[in-house]
């Protein structure tokens, strides 16, 4: 059997180091095509079987279409496609090296109509800015939209953005035999495609994330008490916003008796030897905002020996450990500090 058959199309993109090792997920060296939004994965995978030498990364944030789209792959063994959900600025900013793309392709985004919701438009200047540093020179955006407004608005920005050739042409057979392409032809909608071609030459950095050795955590000296008034907390850290939503707290029997049963499971992970006090647990339920990225976390205060409580985040959810996320730490550790009588011993965030 060819070893590429038996990689994941699901990339576990979470757990691995940034930038991705393409030629690892694929197993062999090929030209990168990102395809954001890729909705049941028809253009994706015709696309694919179109160019068997080059390889194609799926972006899409729903689940439901990820499940469409993965089961057309493996049922038409696209083996040259690998699938993620994730949110296209940050996927296309840390998964990807400095112009390891030749083609970033964008089939009817959401054209956010209303005024007020412009600013919500993926293909904006920033994000122009951001596919130059990411596709080699030569490399191309291409846009396939029915909403004329959106287009003119794309056109716009790429040409402020700098850097790119603006080339409306035919589009390949693919785009126009998508489930919203074939509803609007129907219609009679027109339909526009385009290529922002990037000439090369100079792009802004953008840094990809750097991952952690180990969990964000801090250290408390003294004895967790049995409760601590608590409020939701909102928090600028780094480029974003913290914010703790609500307390959660678990409590093992305050002593275990000789051949006592622990009555749950919880009470079972809280037993310690016969007459010492059980552990006790409270767990935080947070969310942080960042300009790419939004992630709900769970932050542990745990009684880890008798004068020692740690917090740390919880690994629930695989949370990608930005600066924001390690303010989700810090947030809990300072409410902690300010509404018991625990004392800091370290910070590891």
């Amino acid at each position: 059997m060819d070893e590429r058959a038996t990689l994941p199309v699901l990339l576990p993109w979470r757990r691995q180091p940034f930038p991705i090792d393409w030629e690892g997920a694929f197993g062999r060296r090929c030209p990168l095509t990102l395809e954001i939004g890729f909705g049941d994965g028809r253009y994706t995978v015709h696309a694919a079987k179109e160019r068997q030498d080059a390889c194609l990364i799926g972006l899409e944030i729903s689940s439901a279409s990820l499940q469409r789209a993965l089961r057309r792959v493996k049922r038409e063994g696209a083996d040259n496609v690998r699938l993620a959900k994730a949110g296209a600025r940050f996927a296309l900013r840390h998964l990807f090296a400095e112009h390891a793309l030749e083609r970033i392709v964008i089939n009817f985004p959401d054209p956010w109509p209303k005024e007020r919701h412009a600013e919500r438009r993926l293909l904006s200047r920033d994000f122009f800015r951001l596919a130059a540093s990411r596709l080699r020179p030569g490399g191309a955006v291409c846009l396939a939209t029915d909403h004329a407004e959106y287009f003119a608005f794309a056109v716009e920005e790429a040409q402020a953005a700098g850097g790119f050739e603006v080339r409306e042409t035919a589009a390949p057979d693919a785009v126009f035999e998508t489930k919203y392409a074939l509803k609007w032809r129907a219609q009679g909608i027109p339909l526009r495609y385009v290529e922002f071609v990037f000439a090369g030459g100079p792009t802004d950095p953008f840094p990809v994330l750097e991952r952690p050795s180990i969990m964000p955590h801090a250290l408390l000296t003294g004895r967790m008490p049995e409760a601590a008034a608590f409020a939701k907390v909102v928090l600028p850290y780094a480029e974003g916003h913290v914010i703790l939503h609500e307390i959660a707290r678990s409590f093992g029997p305050s002593t275990v008796e000789d051949g006592q049963a622990a009555r749950s499971p919880e009470a079972a992970a809280d037993a310690t030897p016969a007459g010492q006090s059980a552990p006790r647990r409270w767990w935080v339920r947070a969310s942080v905002d960042e300009p790419d990225i939004r992630q709900h976390l769970l932050v542990l205060v745990q009684q880890r020996s008798a004068e020692q409580v740690i917090v740390r985040l919880e690994p629930f959810g695989d949370p990608i450990i930005t600066p924001t996320v390690r303010g989700a730490v810090h947030a809990v550790t300072q409410w902690l500090l300010a509404a018991t009588g625990l004392r800091l011993e370290a910070r590891n965030y």
